[in-house]
């Protein structure tokens, strides 16, 4: 199913390879193998735009990380409606700030800021993962 929002596919191998350390001087340092990963699915909410979620839903496939990123200028948070084990709390959400979460298991997954709105109403979003 199509992703509304921009998808991007990344190469784990690149992103492994800039993100193992180099070490200079004595030579003794060792990188830590890299994690075998064929590709990285990534659905971007558009924004977390003063008082809203951009778009309000997307459409996702089971398997695909959403990321969410604070381009407002208040604090914000993303707290799941029905489901536990994902969200992100004010403390680690301020402007410029990014949460990502993996969405493996099919449902629909809703969401809201609880500073900007409620779980029924205000600064609110949905994704649904086939």
């Amino acid at each position: 199913m199509a992703a509304v929002g921009t998808r991007t596919r990344a190469v784990a191998g690149l992103l492994a390879v800039a993100l193992v350390p180099t070490g200079c001087g004595d030579g003794d340092s060792t990188a830590e193998p890299s994690p075998d990963v064929s590709l990285v699915d990534t659905v971007t909410v558009v924004g977390v735009i003063d008082n809203t979620f951009r778009p309000g839903r997307i459409d996702v496939a089971a398997g695909t990380t959403v990321e969410w990123t604070n381009g407002g200028r208040n604090d914000h948070n993303v707290l799941p409606v029905d489901t536990f084990g994902w969200g992100v709390e004010v403390e680690d959400f301020a402007p410029r700030d990014v949460y990502r979460h993996r969405f493996t298991a099919p449902g629909i997954y809703a969401y809201y800021c609880s500073l900007h709105g409620t779980a029924t109403k205000g600064m609110g979003g949905t994704i649904v993962v086939s």
